[in-house]
């Protein structure tokens, strides 16, 4: 009786053991409520099945098939056995090898601030790509995330952006709001009804979005009479009179623009 009670502790203690992999893996919640409580809780990029890492259709399929090898499947994902398997290890040096990650670090470098969804279009990357290789260059310190109440926005580490130049850049990223902030620039002392009219915007739409940039110092506002009346700081103004070349204000059609679309983008992964 006693060795098999010694048994079964020892296969608990193996059992729990081989969990461990799984509660490193887990990510906590992030919760809406924060710094910027407007900001959508959701990525509204659609996730297909092809934009699924591999290992984890592997984890998916082998749970559905044969539930007792996920555990050592996983286990061997976790361990990163492909090293032996002839896969390159990505690292700080070698990471823009590449060519379609070389692509993606050019674009930040020559886009500071922008954000997933154009990252995606002005390459012309399938979005799951494009968001697998931003999480290997975040991960070699090569490109840091920017939270705004826009979203995230991604910048090159080299570059030296101050804390009031990287909000206006993501800011600049996020159509409706570069849109507000090029008509105060170019018309000072507007109104609310002044921008909803002639950017086609309702009312509360315009307040929704004046709420942040006023929170981040981006645009101040002033009372005149019954009217609130909306500036840019010196600072900011002083920024993009400067920057206009590679801003939106100076040109409307730069989001369009695809100048990494011709790059021959590859299908493989590396592990990382």
């Amino acid at each position: 009786m006693v060795p098999r009670s010694r048994f079964a502790r020892t296969a608990l203690v193996i059992f729990c053991l081989l969990l461990l992999p799984s509660v490193a893996c887990a990510a906590a919640v992030q919760p809406v409520s924060g710094l910027y409580p407007e900001r959508l809780p959701a990525d509204s990029t659609p996730l297909y099945v092809w934009n699924v890492p591999l290992n984890i259709l592997i984890l998916e399929f082998v749970c559905v098939s044969a539930p007792a090898l996920f555990i050592p499947i996983q286990i061997l994902f976790s361990l990163s056995v492909w090293l032996r398997l002839g896969q390159k290890r990505v690292t700080y040096r070698n990471v823009l090898e590449n060519e379609n990650r070389n692509a993606v670090y050019m674009c930040i470098q020559e886009n500071p601030g922008i954000h997933m969804n154009a990252l995606s279009r002005v390459l012309g990357m399938n979005i799951g790509t494009a968001r697998y290789h931003v999480e290997v260059l975040c991960r070699v310190e090569k490109v840091f995330p920017e939270q705004n109440s826009g979203g995230v926005s991604y910048f090159v580490n080299a570059d030296p952006f101050s804390d009031l130049e990287r909000k206006i850049a993501g800011y600049l990223h996020d159509p409706p709001k570069s849109r507000i902030l090029c008509f105060v620039l170019r018309h000072p002392g507007c109104t609310r009804k002044d921008i909803a009219f002639r950017l086609i915007m309702s009312g509360p739409n315009v307040t929704w979005h004046m709420k942040s940039l006023i929170r981040d110092g981006i645009i101040r506002n002033e009372r005149d009479g019954r009217n609130v009346r909306y500036y840019l700081c010196p600072d900011v103004d002083e920024y993009l009179q400067d920057h206009g070349p590679w801003n939106s204000c100076a040109h409307p059609e730069a989001g369009k623009q695809a100048p990494y679309a011709a790059v021959k983008l590859r299908g493989s992964r590396d592990s990382g």
